[in-house]
């Protein structure tokens, strides 16, 4: 929730381009009381109908400043832009309980398409996760079919790790056909991180700039250990989270066993990181090591700019190379940006933009809400 993310890109209509051209990127923050608005009701402060209502427009606002700063800073006339793909601002994801149960399902994006295409006049499509969800997915992960068309190789099996507020992974067995691709949410990103840093330096900019803080202390395995009791790191994929798993209750819990354990700041910012790298490293040994070999990790997301994560990193997946997705042309920071643009594309075209084994869904669809543009 720090901003907005914005790529300008190129793409053709076929479905086997693999090289979309990226022509300017842009992260612009979120108005302080948006931001502040967001996160309240991200980590469940209760809002009213109407006090959500006025986010959604905030978001659609933010999000179509945004397309204009991007078509400035790559030199396109914005009325030339064809589309917008916008995940939206996530505030609530409530996926299918994987012991079944009569909880419903339920997503919620703020920043709706229908009004980002008013305020640009472009094409908008968004609303992704919902169809996904309607018929038994998750809604989540949805990165991993841009992945596919994208980053998949002939000569070496690869997983694409984002580290956002939640990490999620795509595993790309070498020459592998979409029904052989393997992604889902393997738990914590930032944002058990990101919380205590908030609460434990209060007057600093709001995350630990790579991660500075958490390499200067002394990770405590016994504490970490005791967080993989958590039901979610022993769930089979397909999973998915967010700030119902591991939001404020689930950081509170952290920092309050730490504190009683006589950890210091840093100490607790270093386990912090040290959860979140080895649930990742468990989820690959549980879940797709068994399924083949590994032979290189590329890193986006806000994580791979945080180097305690890093060389954490690196010791969870030795031998295996780990390396920033920078290297396959897109920057780590536009990466999903991009996927969205291609995912949006796909639903231009009618055709499916999903892998349902990833989501858990019953079939295949094409995902996103499509609102027409002033000129369309």
């Amino acid at each position: 929730m720090d901003g907005v993310d914005a790529a300008l890109v190129k793409l053709r209509a076929s479905w086997t381009d693999t090289s979309p051209e990226l022509l300017a990127f842009k992260s612009q923050p979120y108005p302080d009381e948006l931001r502040s608005e967001l996160s309240e009701l991200a980590f469940g402060e209760r809002r009213t109908a109407d006090e959500i209502a006025t986010l959604h427009t905030g978001v659609a606002v933010s999000f179509a400043n945004s397309f204009f700063a991007v078509c400035n800073a790559g030199g396109v006339d914005s009325k030339t832009v064809d589309f917008v793909g916008s995940h939206g601002q996530t505030v609530a994801h409530v996926p299918p309980s994987p012991e079944g149960g009569s909880l419903i399902s339920g997503t919620l994006q703020l920043g709706p398409p229908g009004m980002i295409a008013g305020l640009t006049g472009v094409t908008t499509v968004g609303d992704f996760r919902c169809a996904d969800m309607a018929v038994g997915g998750q809604g989540a992960p949805l990165a991993p079919y841009a992945d596919y068309l994208l980053r998949r190789s002939d000569s070496e099996s690869r997983i694409i790790l984002n580290i956002g507020g939640i990490a999620n992974l795509t595993y790309l067995p070498k020459g592998c056909g979409v029904d052989e691709v393997v992604a889902f949410d393997t738990g914590p990103g930032n944002m058990i991180v990101d919380e205590l840093y908030r609460v434990l330096y209060p007057d600093q900019e709001g995350f630990d700039r790579s991660g500075a803080r958490a390499k200067a202390g002394v990770p405590s395995e016994s504490l970490v250990e005791r967080f993989f009791e958590f039901t979610f790191f022993q769930q089979k994929p397909p999973k998915s989270a967010g700030h119902r798993e591991f939001g404020t209750r689930f950081a509170w819990e952290f920092l309050s066993k730490a504190e009683a354990d006589g950890l210091k700041k840093d100490d607790i910012l270093a386990s912090a990181v040290v959860l979140t790298t080895r649930s990742i490293g468990k989820a690959v040994r549980d879940f797709v090591e068994p399924l083949g070999e590994v032979d290189k990790v590329f890193l986006s997301g806000g994580g791979s700019r945080n180097d305690a994560m890093v060389e954490q990193l690196k010791k969870e997946f030795a031998p295996a190379k780990v390396l920033s997705i920078d290297e396959l042309g897109i920057p780590a920071e536009a990466k999903e940006a991009v996927d969205f643009a291609v995912l949006a594309r796909e639903a231009i075209l009618s055709r499916q933009n999903v892998i349902p084994r990833a989501t858990g869904a019953s079939k295949p669809s094409v995902l996103g809400t499509i609102a027409l543009g002033a000129e369309s």
